[in-house]
């Protein structure tokens, strides 16, 4: 056996080692020091977790030392993605595309991008103008409204778009056409929130009267409604089976296709469902430190830890593929790309707000990656 190849039990032995690992690198906290050592510090921390965990472990485990170094990644720059798939930005001044292999087109001017379905195409706002494009730029369609456009989302297979002109909630069909009003206010004093259930053309958004409804958009039917109490609805997603609706809230809350709720979670936002699954991902804080937990199970009492770090974690965004996490850590200006399965691995990128020329007074936000 030459010296590169895997030693017996090496992947079970890196399994077992990863949890202290993950440990020592919790334990780092960001300091106030010129950008060159701050974008260094990370992999110095790692690299002392993985000094003292390779210390600790049997001849077997030694083989598994070079694995674990290459189980934390570190860049300055944004050169690929770990997983296949792009990832789409929402800057102050414009859009970003950024491709599997990190490169990068700023569509400029557009707010509130979102990907189609299958990536193919973007709706975005730009001023009172609703647009759909393709995410080399190319324009296809402009309908221009009263209002200020915001938040354009599609429905499962781009038929309909829902969006916002001003404070009225209005849907048009992906091609342009049908454009009609759903709601007058669906604003009211708190914020908007608005999502399609995958596999139908049912839209729950909140209305003025601090509501969340379910309206089946083809019949014009409200399925269900619920009062909200006047809390903030800071975002709505929907498992991908379309059986359980995640009502950002404080504390945030899980629902059934119906309504009805399933169980109250320990977080706000961000949050995210696991694709193709109804384990969800969220982020909690508490005395300066945020960490991102799994939940999964009944009424999501399994909790596992996935990454922590000082700080606020401002998105969650999984791959298409469901193997990787992306957290947007604000307050370390990184992006952390934490692989779920098959083994664990962290990747980090610094400095990102630079990428997309942005600063701490106002920054993008991640719209999503798409698709496998």
């Amino acid at each position: 056996m030459s010296w590169h190849d895997p030693a017996p039990n090496e992947r079970e032995a890196a399994e077992r080692t990863w949890e202290v690992v993950r440990r020592a690198w919790e334990e780092r906290v960001p300091l106030a020091r010129p950008n060159v050592v701050r974008r260094r510090w990370p992999a110095f921390a790692i690299a002392a977790g993985l000094a003292v965990v390779a210390a600790a472990l049997s001849p077997p485990g030694m083989a598994v030392l070079g694995s674990l170094r290459d189980a934390v990644q570190k860049n300055d720059n944004l050169v690929s993605l770990p997983a296949s798939g792009r990832i789409l930005v929402n800057a102050p001044a414009g859009a970003w595309v950024v491709q599997h292999d990190g490169s990068k087109r700023f569509l400029s001017g557009y707010a509130d991008a979102a990907w189609s379905p299958h990536g193919l195409y973007l709706a975005a706002a730009r001023g009172n103008t609703l647009v759909a494009l393709e995410p080399n730029g190319n324009v296809h369609w402009k309908l221009a409204r009263m209002h200020p456009v915001a938040a354009p989302t599609w429905s499962y297979e781009g038929y309909r778009i829902a969006y916002l002109d001003g404070h009225a909630l209005r849907v048009v069909n992906g091609d342009d056409t049908g454009d009609r009003l759903i709601a007058p206010n669906a604003v009211g004093s708190q914020l908007p929130a608005f999502a399609w259930r995958p596999g139908t053309h049912e839209l729950a958004y909140k209305n003025a009267r601090d509501e969340l409804v379910l309206l089946d958009v083809d019949r014009s039917r409200v399925l269900w409604r619920r009062p909200t109490n006047g809390v903030d609805i800071e975002e709505l997603r929907w498992s991908d089976d379309g059986r359980r609706l995640l009502v950002a809230t404080r504390p945030a809350v899980v629902l059934d296709a119906r309504g009805r709720t399933i169980a109250r979670l320990p977080a706000q936002v961000p949050a995210a469902f696991v694709p193709h699954g109804e384990s969800v991902a969220v982020a909690v804080n508490a005395r300066g430190r945020s960490s991102v937990l799994l939940l999964s199970g009944p009424r999501y009492r399994r909790r596992r830890v996935i990454f922590s770090g000082a700080g606020v974690f401002a998105s969650l965004v999984w791959s298409p593929d469901g193997r990787w996490l992306l957290v947007d850590w604000t307050t370390a200006d990184q992006w952390v790309f934490v692989r779920i399965s098959p083994t664990p691995r962290v990747r980090t990128i610094s400095d990102i707000s630079s990428t997309f020329g942005t600063g701490p007074e106002s920054r993008f936000s991640v719209a999503g990656w798409c698709c496998s």
